[in-house]
């Protein structure tokens, strides 16, 4: 039997089928076409680094930053995204170019934020200062792909990123005459001024019965911005532009030596006088332990060590101070005085020094440098009220405070 032919009412619900089907097609190709030129997406991460994986990864980075070997680092250390990759990449940039006889990484796990560590990079520069030198930080999220550990956050505070060494941004060391000079390399010719300039000053330390024999490391800061970065926003008081601090460390511990810092452009013109400046930072350096067990520290003292080595002063102004009264900075109150500097002109705090260092030579020349010292202890050991400082008096120079103060005020009037 033959077959009919369609109706036109079926006919026409096929080509609207149909129709209504490519539709469909094409709208499906439209929607997948883009993903046709996307990136397929990146394979999940696995979970977070665990401390263990952590501590190996920067390990290897640690090795590898010491012998200078970029590749090694970056394989130690891949990172993703570009913040991550910055944070790794200046620790490699700030820190290799240093002259490290010990480098490692510490990393120590931040509670509630599994992966998260605080990445510590501390070491011995040379043979300078103690063997745990704070030079950088970092917090940074690690997580693990595949076999490897990889930096995905960098969580570090504005304050701490360019916080110790890193602080420079294209570092220096100029090493000679007992200094270690870290400097940025736009600096290279005022560093390497400074290194030689510790000629001079390191033989002035015999003042006041010191020998230097270990070396000590100078920062010398390109600008304030610099200088603030270095110490996280010190130093405390503005008008500060040469200074003694503690070596920043792991263990909280002070190191024996302090560092020295100077803030570069306070050189340009200086001339002679910077080996004089150096010596009286170089004072501080050995002096301030002097007080490291005794009850204070007066500043009137460390400050007087310091300006007697440094020399050069005009003790007019302080013979002015005494023959009027001694009202300014009397000598008693001074003894306790804890800061020199708060609320007072920059010609006060010169008197002050002046003061200072007319205690040493006055002692000195009394009773010799065999008792600088121990009297020096003895009054920061006391309760620096006038019985205290009489006993201590008393105990190592063998006089009283009136008779201490009445010669030192007689010493004064004599001075240049």
């Amino acid at each position: 039997m033959g077959m009919r032919s369609s109706s036109p009412s079926v006919r026409l619900w096929l080509v609207l089928a149909a129709a209504a089907g490519a539709v469909l097609v094409l709208a499906g190709f439209v929607a997948f076409l883009p993903l046709a030129f996307e990136k397929p997406p990146p394979a999940p991460l696995a979970g977070a680094a665990t401390s263990e994986e952590a501590r190996a990864a920067f390990d290897h980075a640690a090795v590898a930053l010491r012998a200078g070997d970029r590749a090694a680092y970056d394989a130690a250390l891949p990172a993703s995204g570009p913040g991550p990759r910055k944070a790794v990449r200046d620790l490699y940039r700030k820190l290799s170019p240093l002259p490290w006889s010990g480098l490692a990484f510490v990393t120590s796990p931040i509670p509630g934020h599994p992966g998260r560590y605080d990445v510590r990079a501390a070491g011995k520069l040379g043979r300078v200062g103690p063997p745990d030198r704070l030079a950088g930080e970092r917090i940074l999220d690690l997580r693990r792909l595949g076999d490897r550990v990889v930096v995905v956050g960098d969580e570090t505070p504005v304050a701490v990123r360019n916080q110790y060494l890193m602080a420079f941004y294209d570092p220096i060391a100029v090493r000679r005459n007992g200094l270690l000079v870290i400097a940025d390399r736009r600096s290279g010719k005022r560093a390497r001024a400074l290194a030689d300039a510790a000629a001079i000053a390191r033989p002035r330390l015999a003042m006041v019965g010191i020998a230097p024999s270990q070396p000590m490391l100078v920062a010398l800061y390109a600008s304030m911005e610099e200088l603030r970065d270095a110490l996280a926003g010190g130093p405390d008081e503005n008008r500060i532009k040469f200074f003694s601090n503690a070596a920043p460390r792991l263990d909280p511990k002070p190191w024996r030596l302090r560092d020295v810092g100077v803030l570069g452009p306070m050189l340009a013109g200086t001339g002679d006088w910077m080996p004089l400046m150096l010596a009286h930072e170089m004072t501080h350096v050995y002096t301030v332990r002097w007080f490291g067990d005794t009850e204070h520290a007066p500043t009137l003292l460390l400050e007087g060590l310091a300006t007697f080595v440094e020399g050069g002063r005009d003790y007019a102004p302080l013979r002015e101070e005494v023959a009027t009264g001694n009202q300014l900075w009397p000598l008693l109150d001074t003894f306790a005085t804890g800061s020199l500097w708060e609320g007072n002109s920059t010609e006060q705090v010169r008197l002050a020094y002046l003061e200072g260092s007319s205690l040493v030579q006055y002692v000195l020349q009394r009773w010799g440098l065999k008792k600088l010292k121990p009297f020096f202890v003895a009054v920061a050991d006391s309760d620096l009220t006038e019985e205290g400082i009489d006993k201590a008096a008393h105990t190592t120079l063998g006089v009283g405070w009136d008779d201490f103060y009445a010669g030192w005020q007689e010493y004064v009037l004599t001075l240049p």
